[in-house]
């Protein structure tokens, strides 16, 4: 085989090799309940409320969104995993009643393990 053509069979080996891997599941992609716990105008009542969630074991995520020309820092909370009482236990730790935002029941494969 010519030397020229070498690089050009490596590169079609690695680009066939690399087609034939599992592929990645985000986050976002698994089936989830999306729950908005706060909204503010303030960005430390927002990250005061986070943190709490965070201590209490929950990943927030902060969301910005303009609302007839009011700036408003959303607190929001993704659930993988629904447990009873979940909506309570946010409502205690905000102290509003959680909105169900979105329901992302997406037909994804489950994760893999490890």
């Amino acid at each position: 085989m010519p030397r020229a053509l070498l690089p050009l069979v490596l590169a079609f080996a690695v680009l066939t090799a690399a087609c034939g891997s599992d592929p990645v599941i985000h986050d976002w992609q698994r089936p989830h309940d999306t729950y908005q716990v706060g909204a503010f105008t303030k960005s430390q009542n927002a990250e005061e409320l986070k943190d709490k969630l965070g201590r209490s074991g929950f990943a927030a995520r902060i969301q910005t969104e303009i609302q007839n020309g009011v700036f408003y820092l959303n607190v929001l909370v993704d659930i993988y995993s629904p447990v009873p009482g979940v909506e309570e236990k946010l409502e205690r730790i905000s102290g509003t009643k959680p909105i169900l935002r979105s329901k992302a029941r997406v037909d994804a494969p489950a994760a893999p393990a490890g």
